[in-house]
Protein backbone atom coordinates (compact mmCIF):
# COMPACT_ATOMS: atom_id res chain seq x y z
CA UNK A 1 0.00 0.00 0.00
CA UNK A 2 2.88 2.88 0.78
CA UNK A 3 4.34 1.64 -2.70
CA UNK A 4 0.99 2.25 -4.32
CA UNK A 5 0.53 5.37 -3.00
CA UNK A 6 4.02 6.85 -3.30
CA UNK A 7 3.79 5.82 -7.37
CA UNK A 8 0.38 7.11 -7.66
CA UNK A 9 1.67 11.18 -7.82
CA UNK A 10 4.17 10.35 -10.89
CA UNK A 11 1.50 8.34 -12.75
CA UNK A 12 -1.25 10.92 -12.19
CA UNK A 13 1.57 13.56 -13.43
CA UNK A 14 2.92 11.87 -16.22
CA UNK A 15 -1.27 10.98 -17.19
CA UNK A 16 -2.46 15.01 -16.48
CA UNK A 17 1.21 16.75 -16.61
CA UNK A 18 2.75 18.58 -19.18
CA UNK A 19 4.30 16.74 -22.15
CA UNK A 20 7.95 18.32 -21.18
CA UNK A 21 7.97 18.42 -17.53
CA UNK A 22 10.27 16.98 -15.19
CA UNK A 23 9.03 15.27 -11.99
CA UNK A 24 11.82 14.88 -10.31
CA UNK A 25 10.73 15.33 -6.87
CA UNK A 26 7.99 12.44 -7.47
CA UNK A 27 10.20 10.45 -9.35
CA UNK A 28 12.49 10.66 -5.46
CA UNK A 29 9.01 10.00 -3.98
CA UNK A 30 8.04 7.07 -5.90
CA UNK A 31 11.82 5.49 -5.59
CA UNK A 32 11.92 5.63 -1.76
CA UNK A 33 8.09 4.67 -1.80
CA UNK A 34 9.33 1.25 -3.08
CA UNK A 35 12.13 1.05 -1.29
CA UNK A 36 10.33 1.60 2.46
CA UNK A 37 7.51 -0.60 1.22
CA UNK A 38 9.70 -3.57 0.08
CA UNK A 39 11.73 -3.19 3.46
CA UNK A 40 8.37 -3.54 5.07
CA UNK A 41 7.44 -6.78 3.25
CA UNK A 42 10.98 -8.48 3.69
CA UNK A 43 10.56 -7.28 7.57
CA UNK A 44 6.95 -9.06 7.69
CA UNK A 45 8.01 -12.21 5.69
CA UNK A 46 10.45 -12.66 8.56
CA UNK A 47 7.97 -12.03 11.42
CA UNK A 48 6.00 -14.31 9.75
CA UNK A 49 8.18 -17.24 9.22
CA UNK A 50 9.62 -16.89 12.47
CA UNK A 51 6.04 -17.48 14.02
CA UNK A 52 5.53 -20.69 11.65
CA UNK A 53 9.19 -21.97 12.25
CA UNK A 54 9.16 -21.28 16.25
CA UNK A 55 5.80 -22.28 17.88
CA UNK A 56 5.44 -23.83 20.12
CA UNK A 57 5.11 -27.84 19.17
CA UNK A 58 1.36 -28.97 20.79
Amino acid sequence: MIGALGVAPLLVYMLLGPKDGNPIGLGLLAVLAVAVSGIGMLIGAVIAAMEFFCRPKR
